[in-house]
């Protein structure tokens, strides 16, 4: 195996890891950014106030993106087990 195709397998990894993780974690920004503003113009500074409603919208994007997500998954891995035999052969 050579250097781009090592190359390629991380970027794979990193572009798969941003695309299960990124729906979640702009959503809890979002969420948490929303609840800062109100906080600041309300002068409501309870630090536990935004983690039920963070929660509540990962558990939501969970259970709507959780069939795209299961299933990007699948097709990563089987990418990487289709191409372990071309390891075996290259050398």
């Amino acid at each position: 195996m050579d250097e781009e195709v090592g190359v390629y397998w991380v970027q794979e990894a990193l572009t798969t890891a941003v695309v299960l993780a990124g729906p979640l974690l702009v959503g809890a920004l979002v969420i948490g950014l929303m609840i800062a503003i109100l906080q600041a113009a309300t002068t409501i500074q309870e630090m536990t106030l935004s983690y039920v409603p963070k929660m509540v919208v990962v558990v939501t994007l969970l259970f709507f993106l959780f069939g795209f997500m299961l299933q990007y998954a699948i097709d990563f891995t089987e990418r990487i087990f289709q191409f372990i035999p071309t390891l075996a052969g290259a050398s």
